[in-house]
């Protein structure tokens, strides 16, 4: 499959970078990493101002009305600099929800605040894989318990399942967060991903479907895996870059370190791994793109390798630089740090492996009997 970047999509990584490298501090994520219940405020400003919040919002709603190949590529560069709030993947959810399922009164009273990044939206969907419990909808509120939720913290508006009380069915829901939500902050390796568990104590909510609620949900995750897969991909570049630089710099026994096998061989496995992911996310933000039947099953499969990338790239990076590379005052453990949350934020990978089997299996049996 081939794929090139288009001038306008070029321009848009380019000023991405350039606005990153400008607010990027490490510092400041560091911060962040010793407090509960803050992200990078300054991270979240710029993305207002440039128009981030908006990229695949329609223009009537105040969006750019660009897609999700927009969307994912700023996404890559905000995980090479490690951006410290969570809310470009969280948010697409709840506007993609909105887009799907909502009525147009919905969206025209929601989407706006999305577009401006006045709203911020989250989304849980774990049970679309897990069949996990769900909270409860009775008389148009819910009731119940969920988390942990990235961006819980700041959402004002949440998709997720919930069983339908009256109807004794599993819906999709949109919940308007206010004070009848309960918002407990969870101190975890990556606190600027602002997760809460989040407790409902009658918080309004509205059916976004009920026709086979759990294939809908399962595919809107799907489309917010990839988001969050090319998010790793830049983990894993970043990563890569480092190792790599470090290598050809740092001499022992008169010569750069990377000439030795075993330092040459690691950057080698992570470029591999990185190339693999990289491939995996194209072929799925094309699917995104143009609402493919598969797409979930190219999704899993991008949000997998880009697992590996990650992982393995910070881990690796952290070996290749030695004893420097675990102290908390140099970067790498930010990537990290973010590799892991990111591993496990929307379900873990073990969950996608079965998805991905059981689709493929379907296809192969569907392929013989036709």
């Amino acid at each position: 499959m081939a794929f090139l970047l288009d001038d306008d999509q070029r321009q848009i990584v380019r000023e991405a970078e350039r606005l990153l490298a400008d607010n990027f501090s490490p510092d400041r994520l560091r911060d962040l990493l010793e407090r509960t219940g803050s992200h990078d405020q300054v991270f979240w400003t710029a993305c207002r101002d440039m128009g981030w919040t908006a990229i695949t919002i329609a223009e009537e709603y105040g969006g750019l009305d660009l897609g999700p190949v927009e969307l994912c590529l700023t996404a890559q560069v905000a995980g090479r600099f490690v951006a410290g709030a969570p809310f470009l993947s969280t948010s697409f959810g709840a506007s993609e929800a909105l887009r799907r399922h909502a009525t147009p009164e919905v969206r025209a009273r929601l989407l706006p605040g999305l577009a401006a990044g006045e709203t911020i939206g989250a989304v849980h969907l774990s049970a679309a894989l897990d069949a996990d419990a769900t909270p409860q909808l009775r008389d148009g509120a819910l009731h119940g318990a969920l988390g942990p939720v990235a961006a819980g913290l700041q959402a004002g508006l949440l998709v997720t399942l919930a069983h339908d009380v009256a109807t004794e069915t599993d819906v999709m829901v949109l919940a308007e967060l206010d004070a009848r939500t309960r918002r407990a902050p969870v101190q975890t390796f990556d606190n600027s991903r602002g997760y809460a568990d989040l407790a409902f104590e009658g918080a309004p909510a509205s059916i976004l479907t009920t026709a086979d609620a759990r294939k809908a949900a399962l595919d809107l995750l799907a489309g917010v895996a990839v988001v969050v897969a090319f998010e790793q991909l830049g983990v894993a570049e970043a990563c890569l870059e480092r190792a790599r630089a470090f290598a050809n710099e740092r001499q022992a026994f008169g010569q750069p370190i990377g000439k030795f096998q075993a330092i040459k061989h690691r950057v080698a496995e992570i470029y591999v791994a990185t190339e693999l992911a990289r491939g995996t996310a194209l072929s799925a933000v094309l699917a995104l793109r143009d609402n493919a039947d598969d797409l979930v099953i190219r999704a899993g499969a991008a949000r997998l390798c880009a697992i590996e990338a990650s992982e393995l790239a910070a881990r690796e990076a952290i070996q290749t630089h030695g004893a420097i590379g675990v102290t908390w005052e140099h970067d790498l453990h930010l990537y990290y740090r973010r590799s892991r949350a990111l591993a496990l934020e929307l379900c873990a990978a073990g969950r996608w492996e079965d998805v991905v089997a059981e689709r493929l299996v379907a296809h192969h049996a569907r392929d013989l009997t036709a």
